[in-house]
């Protein structure tokens, strides 16, 4: 019998941000994203009659908790409620900025590298429209662009230095050519080890079984540092251990960006700090 052919899923997370969320689904709907996965579900925290109709509209399964499980528990409840082989993790205020056709070729050319294991995870942010909260370029050139002072912070800070290097295929063209001990070329993607370069929750494609192994370690490992008092994923895995796991996570152009019209947790994070 022939092999059976591997599904994706794809996964939103949402928590009370209607306008946003109205905005991100009608991106996917007009680039066709629904048209390349097998199974598309919006997962909302503190799920109101209002998010399952607005899901409703769009065609999408819906799923969620009466309360709000914050970042972390919020992407362990999507991903367990959805059942791919693979899975693209997105949040509410990931638009697609990618026409239908490269939307396809990018997840066909990343599902690839994950199949053949070339990759780990794949970030699917724009590297050249990430839009708002994006800093990688600043960060980069802060330890390694020109002049003196980024050649003396790398001598005094040499781990942040270091660490800087997985931001280069957002700041420079020719990352692989500068940094070949971290940075490789596969095709139109960089693969960078994880040793320097963080994870981020942010659009990325990965495996249900490295996504699971990722969600128990990050909710095994809790953290002083929350957002309005929920562990994040994103915090919790950057860590010591991300660094000598050595994964390997490809960079490509992307098809995401980030934009948030009203508000959510992010929001509320900022108003917490005013």
């Amino acid at each position: 019998m022939p092999a059976q052919r591997a599904t994706l899923s794809v996964g939103v997370l949402s928590y009370r941000a209607p306008e946003t969320l109205a905005r991100t689904m009608e991106s996917y709907r007009e680039g066709g994203l629904a048209e390349c996965a097998d199974e598309c579900c919006v997962f909302f925290n503190a799920m109101t009659q209002a998010d399952e109709e607005q899901c409703a509209h769009y065609g999408w399964r819906c799923a969620g908790s009466p309360e709000n499980l914050g970042l972390l528990g919020g992407m362990d409840a999507l991903a367990r409620t959805m059942t791919g082989d693979y899975l693209l993790m997105l949040q509410n205020d990931c638009p697609l900025i990618a026409d239908a056709a490269f939307t396809r070729r990018y997840l066909a050319e990343a599902t690839a590298l994950l199949a053949s294991g070339e990759a780990d995870i794949v970030r699917c942010r724009s590297r050249t429209q990430p839009g708002q909260g994006f800093a990688d370029g600043k960060k980069f050139a802060r330890y390694h662009g020109h002049g003196w002072r980024p050649a003396l912070l790398r001598l005094l800070r040499p781990f942040k230095a270091r660490r800087a290097i997985g931001r280069a295929p957002y700041a420079i063209a020719d990352a692989e050519r500068r940094f070949p001990a971290y940075i490789e070329r596969k095709g139109d993607f960089l693969i960078v080890d994880s040793s320097v370069i963080n994870f981020t929750d942010q659009p990325f494609l990965i495996s249900r079984p490295l996504m699971m192994h990722l969600l128990d370690w990050a909710k095994s490992h809790p953290k002083r540092r929350t957002l309005n008092g929920f562990q994040v994923m994103e915090i919790n895995l950057n860590s010591r251990w991300w660094r000598t796991q050595h994964f390997k996570i490809a960079v490509g152009e992307g098809i995401f960006t980030h934009a948030r019209l009203d508000g959510g947790f992010r929001a509320a994070a900022r108003h917490s700090k005013a």
